[in-house]
């Protein structure tokens, strides 16, 4: 996993109001327009910004077909859905390096695939090309009671274009499962940069032990690279010390 710095996180988009525990979910695009006011780069940086860790699939030592199911080295699994589209592992760097996830809508009303995680997670994000000003549907199933809960984004009109989608959740949801669905009206799009990781306000991080089986919860994790406050006792005994090095001074003169 990759721990974040603290960075300025820009503007985010939100489906609820602004607040811990509050749903939030960030769009970019390398077009600014049909209401798309972010970067592809500003909407990630945020994205990352409001996250404990994460962790992103680059679609590296990918194995398998969509039918059976795409392999990662990142632990995740992509598969089609059978509504007559289909994915692929694609040779594509059109989002940074290759390979990536290729997607043909052969006729269906949208590509759609699923993505399930090795592990639970609290927030996901992907990079997606070329989806021209098609929408994005975004399914996540809930880890604990497979309850889904569904997102649909307006994409950003035009074609041969970045965009990423983005999703934290609230702080003690986390999910196993992703369904994508892009409603491109060209019918070939590429996926790549896959991120899936835990948001700062998780109340519940599950991490892997590798001596173990299973993860370990770890509560409230502390905010990376946060200074803590001292305890009230604490400064107390911190302002004693000085004086007490201040007397000894003295006394030397």
């Amino acid at each position: 996993m990759k721990l974040l710095k603290p960075i300025i996180a820009a503007v985010a988009l939100s489906t609820s109001a602004a607040s811990n525990g509050a749903i939030m979910t960030f769009q970019g695009s390398s077009v600014l327009n049909n209401g798309v006011t972010m970067t592809l780069a500003e909407a990630r940086a945020a994205w990352e910004a409001s996250l404990f860790s994460f962790t992103v699939d680059t679609i590296d030592g990918a194995t398998g077909t969509g039918a059976t199911g795409i392999n990662t080295a990142a632990g995740n699994t992509y598969t089609n859905t059978g509504n007559g589209s289909s994915i692929s592992i694609s040779g594509s760097n059109s989002l940074g390096s290759a390979p990536a996830i290729g997607g043909n809508r052969s006729g269906a009303s949208l590509i759609s695939f699923d993505v399930d995680f090795a592990s639970p997670v609290n927030a996901v994000g992907f990079d997606v090309y070329d989806n021209d000003g098609g929408g994005m549907e975004l399914t996540l199933t809930d880890a604990d009671t497979g309850v889904e809960t569904l997102f649909s984004f307006s994409s950003s009109t035009g074609s041969t274009h970045s965009e990423f989608f983005g999703v934290v959740f609230d702080p003690n949801v986390f999910v196993s499962a992703l369904r994508v669905g892009g409603t491109d009206p060209g019918g070939i799009t590429t996926w790549d940069n896959f991120t899936f990781g835990i948001g700062q306000e998780a109340v519940d991080v599950c991490v892997q032990d590798p001596t173990l089986p299973q993860c370990v919860s770890i509560p409230n994790p502390p905010n990376p690279g946060a200074n803590p406050v001292p305890e009230p006792a604490s400064l107390a005994v911190l302002g004693l010390g000085l004086a007490g090095l201040a007397f000894r001074r003295k006394i030397k003169k």
